[in-house]
């Protein structure tokens, strides 16, 4: 049998009787998929020149695939336990690449998928840019470059910002605001919705519950188009911004994404992902100096406030 044709062989396995189970794992056009019924990403862990998925709630025979691709020496994967699978992927260099989770199937795509507005990637999952038909570019223009006109109140955009310190109950900013207005917010990735509530801080809100851990949250939303339990895939339209909402000084989406239940910084990611992109990576670098002055203003504008209130 020609090589080429046997990489490109589905491997089969039986049905496993009222159990989750891979079905089927290929390799084709530099790209692993994974399909599946009802098995779960519990977590990817990421070792030197290699890739582990932990599939949770599944079952599967042993399996091993050699493709022919110049970074992957092979894929295999088993039976860890009675309800965990582990798929391993070695590869030759360094460990290139990106997952891509929807409905029943996951695929990696060796080293990034393509056709995807990409913001970062966490636990091997790339996260999508969440407003609807943003580029990278904008993204940052409209959230560490951008510079609120009510500074003292609003605060400034980025991760870890000092908030409310202006009535002397400060806390800090676990998540970037993206400056916009009349615009949609797109899943950033395939999940189900857990929550779509109103506070008085956040105003109306979406929380999407993703695998490997992870949850990103949607905040200050005028309009949501999703339901508790619902199913989403990365892009779709889950709400919209228009006019400021709960706390919010200007139109804006307050985009968070947890990982463990623990909030986390995107910035460092997002250069992580785009370190190829010296055009982005330039911009990061001038918005991270221009935030350094712009955090010294604000904090004397505040004092200023505070003395005269």
């Amino acid at each position: 049998m020609n090589k080429t044709i046997f990489f490109l062989v589905i491997m089969m396995f039986p049905l496993i009787s009222k159990a989750n189970y891979i079905e089927n794992v290929l390799f084709t056009k530099s790209t692993i998929k994974i399909q599946h019924h009802g098995c779960y990403l519990k977590q990817s862990i990421e070792e030197k020149n290699k890739l582990i998925l932990v599939l949770g709630n599944c079952k599967s025979k042993k399996g091993q695939i050699t493709p022919s691709h110049p970074n992957v020496e092979n894929i295999h994967w088993a039976q860890h336990d009675k309800k965990i699978v582990w798929l391993v992927v070695k590869f030759i260099n360094k460990n290139d690449f990106e997952i891509n989770v929807s409905k029943n199937q996951y695929k990696i795509c060796l080293p990034f998928c393509k056709g995807y507005d990409g913001l970062l990637k966490i636990n091997g999952i790339l996260l999508q840019i969440p407003i609807q038909n943003m580029s990278i570019s904008n993204f940052l223009d409209n959230s560490i470059g951008f510079l609120p006109k009510n500074l003292v109140k609003d605060g400034l955009p980025h991760f870890g910002a000092k908030r409310d310190d202006w009535n002397s109950k400060m806390r800090k900013h676990s998540g970037y605001d993206v400056y916009v207005n009349n615009i949609n917010v797109v899943a950033s990735a395939y999940g189900k919705v857990t929550k779509v509530k109103k506070s008085k801080r956040a105003g109306l809100y979406i929380k999407i519950h993703h695998e490997a851990q992870l949850d990103t949250l949607y905040v200050h939303l005028k309009k949501s188009f999703v339901t508790k339990g619902q199913i989403v895939n990365a892009g779709d339209v889950i709400g919209k911004i228009n006019g400021p909402v709960g706390n919010a000084i200007a139109p804006q989406l307050h985009f968070e994404i947890k990982l463990n239940n623990t909030s986390v910084d995107p910035l460092i990611m997002i250069e992580k992902f785009y370190h190829w992109n010296r055009k982005i990576i330039n911009r990061i670098e001038e918005y991270k100096k221009l935030l350094i002055t712009n955090i010294k203003y604000r904090n004397k504008k505040v004092k200023i406030f505070l003395n005269y209130k």
